[in-house]
């Protein structure tokens, strides 16, 4: 591994440790301002650091208030950073309308991080990744089997009635 990957795997590992604080406004230090952030289905995009913090990880923390995430597996090469691993959390409060369970899960996730230097600093500005939202939903007590048989067996229009009718 190079200088330059080195200096990457390092600023991914300070990331690591601001995330494990579990507050939000502390990811300025890791990311420039016009970062990207490509979340998986059910999440989405979020484009820029404050909709970073506001529209993910501000609900995020507050569904898992304690969470503790590390890779397993860690890449570097050029300009990108990738890494796999476990987020071990409390599920306390509902995320992404699954009910919390009050117990501990264990999410598996993925990232590709690309970093760059501009105007002296080095920095964070793009983040591809994969989160097992349906390992969450079979920790919560999910049979997978039922629910994707359940959601294959209807139209996509059954689930936009569903919100609507939710709605009010």
């Amino acid at each position: 591994m190079g200088e330059a990957e080195r200096r990457n795997n390092q600023l991914v590992d300070d990331m690591y440790d601001g995330l494990n604080e579990n507050r939000n406004g502390n990811m300025g230090d890791y990311w420039f301002g016009d970062m990207v952030w490509y979340g998986p289905a059910g999440i989405g995009t979020k484009r820029g650091l404050q909709a970073f913090e506001l529209d993910y990880r501000k609900d995020f923390i507050h569904s898992f208030p304690d969470k503790v995430g590390r890779d397993v597996i860690r890449l570097a090469q050029g300009d990108w950073v990738a890494g796999t691993g476990y987020q071990t959390a409390t599920f306390a409060r509902d995320w992404l309308g699954i009910p919390a369970t009050g117990q501990q899960i264990k999410m598996r996730y993925m990232d590709f991080w690309r970093v760059e230097e501009r105007d002296g600093e080095h920095k964070l500005v793009e983040n591809h990744v994969l989160i097992d939202i349906l390992g969450v939903l079979e920790q919560a007590g999910y049979d997978l089997g039922k629910v994707l048989r359940f959601v294959g067996s209807r139209p996509p229009e059954f689930f936009e009635q569903q919100d609507e009718e939710a709605a009010g």
